[in-house]
């Protein structure tokens, strides 16, 4: 049975996500959320554009009329949700390669659909896939809609700068590949030189991208640029480039954007949200400048909780999610970078300066591919091992290893008091998985 993950369905594109499954979920969200109007958008996959049309045929077929949006970021297509005031689903597997693709949906208010819609919308899918047909009636209808020039006025809105920051992009040969220098340059930046803004259906998040800044930070070395900044595919995240070459996670943009708005009274709480995977530094850095830190559960939607429960003005993750309730309720990369480059120029400091004066823990992070993360991750040998690490490690180290929610495969993240400890109790905790994961295979063989 297909679920939803931390961010939406995923799957193999014409594997898992079939078009036939794609026409289901739009029906099973017409039936859950019964709305008029939906809009609908979609990254660079090749398969984006099947696969999406095949969700609006099912919205259409309940007579929900379809705002096509067409290829935009996440962000832009929250965006147009929060103008319309209409549902949004987002057709895209982010930073996942090009052969996977996924089905994401907005509320109205553009944050992500709560969980108990989510659940109701799998239940009724299961239903469809297993032979139950809905009642048809009258036909939705279509309408393509370009919200781009929009999108990029708001941030424009939100942003103006007055250094006019020579920058370098990466834009993932993904949704931001068209919009990114744009939006960069109506907010007062130049971009010098860009990356990953050819896509072809088949090289999304290849060896580019937010997952991949190695090129951004060579091109910045090149073009002795002030800021590089990396998208995924659907320009959710962003990671930056410092101008040493050095990369900027979603903690350090956190540290950055947080002592800027502090410094100007426009941090609410004032404090943070970060999640179980971010540096131990955070706290050791921002509370002594009198903002708090709050940890969550992995997941934007996670942050996005925690940031409307604790009234903070701030909330990400390393990954590079990165929220600003005030402007819009879920990650945006786009906008992420227009308030990097703004708080750059508030704190008038260079991001090299700025990182040499936020504090650091070693953090190693490793996956190993498995089906079934949850029952590893909760099998006896894996939890002794956790208690194990843990233990060496000492008050100093963190430990968490948890199965990921977009992909088939056990995360392990070790924060560690230098970076010969942290390799080595991860390398331990890899092994650990990988046994657990090869006695149930066994065990599972002597019942067949």
């Amino acid at each position: 049975m297909l679920r939803f993950g931390t961010d939406g369905l995923r799957g193999r594109a014409n594997q898992e996500l079939t078009m036939e499954v794609g026409f289901w979920v739009g029906v099973a969200i017409a039936e859950v959320l019964a709305v008029g109007e939906v809009a609908v958008g979609r990254d660079t996959r090749a398969s984006g554009l099947w696969l999406s049309r095949a969700v609006g045929l099912g919205l259409a077929a309940m007579g929900v009329d379809v705002r096509d949006c067409g290829v935009a970021p996440t962000g832009a297509l929250s965006f147009a949700a929060r103008r319309a005031g209409v549902p949004t689903v987002v057709v895209s597997a982010s930073h996942n390669p090009a052969y996977d693709n996924g089905i994401k949906v907005f509320a109205a208010s553009g944050a992500k659909l709560d969980p108990e819609h989510e659940r109701a919308i799998e239940a009724r899918l299961a239903e469809h896939l297993g032979g139950a047909r809905p009642t048809y009636g009258e036909l939705g209808r279509h309408q393509s809609v370009s919200i781009l020039g929009d999108y990029v006025a708001w941030l424009a809105s939100v942003a103006s700068l007055g250094s006019s920051p020579r920058l370098c992009i990466d834009a993932a040969h993904g949704a931001a590949a068209s919009v990114a220098e744009r939006a960069l340059e109506a907010v007062g930046a130049r971009v010098i030189a860009a990356i990953g803004v050819e896509p072809d259906g088949t090289n999304i998040n290849a060896g580019v991208g937010a997952l991949h800044p190695e090129r951004l930070s060579h091109l910045v070395l090149a073009t002795s640029a002030d800021l590089g900044l990396a998208f995924d595919g659907d320009a959710d995240r962003l990671i930056a480039v410092a101008p040493s070459g050095a990369v900027i996670d979603g903690d350090d943009v956190m540290v950055i954007v947080a002592r800027a708005l502090s410094s100007v009274g426009r941090l609410d709480g004032p404090g943070v949200v970060a999640t179980v995977m971010s540096h131990r530094g955070l706290e050791r850095t921002l509370e002594p400048l009198g903002v708090a830190v709050e940890r969550t559960g992995v997941g934007d939607r996670e942050v996005a909780r925690a940031l409307e429960r604790t009234g903070f003005g701030l909330g990400g993750e390393q990954s590079g999610h990165v929220i600003f309730p005030a402007l819009a309720p879920t990650g945006d990369g786009l906008l992420t970078g227009v308030m990097l480059l703004w708080a750059l120029e508030t704190l008038g400091a260079s991001a090299d300066e700025l990182l040499a004066t936020r504090i650091r823990y070693p953090q190693v992070h490793c996956k190993v591919a498995v089906p079934r993360g949850q029952e590893l991750v909760e099998s006896e040998l894996v939890r002794e091992a956790v208690f194990a690490a843990t233990t060496e490690l000492g008050p100093e180290g963190r430990v968490v290893v948890r199965p990921s929610g977009t992909e088939p495969v056990v995360r392990i993240m070790v924060e560690a008091s230098s970076e010969t400890l942290a390799e080595a109790v991860a390398r331990e905790l890899e092994r650990a998985v990988g046994e657990a994961a090869s006695r149930r295979e066994h065990s599972t063989a002597l019942y067949e």
